[in-house]
């Protein structure tokens, strides 16, 4: 019996190495497709474990979220958010440059292509009730509130609590309960 079960593992892996090998380029694209929906689902859900003031989010308007720069994130955002609602609010994703007005939106995903504009993005945005978002490398070290982080082949994110109370956010427990890490202030630069 454990003859045969080698033989079947054995069989198993086999195919796993001729599948990769014949569809590695389909398959590596497949991963990139389900990183950026899942980093769009934990976009999702950071909206909805995010209460921002009255006053910069008032009951009967939209959660407006806004993706900075160029970033292959943009489809799989509008593919899962696209009617979504967060607290109340429907969410509506739309496609900006880093020197637009970025003032009504409530979150903002910087991509990595806007990382040389980083601090004058976040300066912006500094006395803003915005949720900043990026996969940009320390972003939450940088002074960005959320940082989505690949830890293996798994979304994390770090949470950085400083710009998230100068924004007036209040974060759930529930977020910080599975974050990653949890900075207190941004890293001297």
């Amino acid at each position: 019996m454990s003859g045969r079960r080698s033989r079947q593992r054995f069989r198993f892996w086999l195919f796993l190495v001729l599948i990769a090998g014949h569809y590695g380029q389909r398959l590596e694209a497949q991963a990139a497709a389900d990183e950026y929906q899942v980093k769009a689902a934990f976009i999702l859900n950071f909206a909805r474990f995010v209460e921002w003031p009255d006053d910069a989010l008032p009951a009967s308007s939209p959660m407006m979220i806004a993706i900075v720069g160029d970033d292959p994130l943009v489809p799989a955002m509008e593919s899962v958010l696209r009617g979504k609602v967060a607290n109340g609010h429907l969410i509506q994703v739309h496609h900006r440059l880093w020197n637009d007005d970025l003032t009504p939106y409530r979150i903002i995903f910087i991509s990595t292509s806007e990382e040389a504009h980083l601090p004058q993005v976040l300066g912006k945005l500094a006395q803003q009730s915005v949720l900043t978002v990026s996969d940009i490398e320390r972003f939450s070290l940088r002074g960005g509130v959320i940082e989505l982080v690949m830890v293996g082949n798994r979304v994390r994110f770090d949470i950085n609590r400083e710009p998230a109370a100068t924004a007036r956010l209040r974060i759930s427990s529930r977020l910080f309960n599975v974050a990653r890490a949890i900075h207190e202030k941004a890293a001297s630069r």
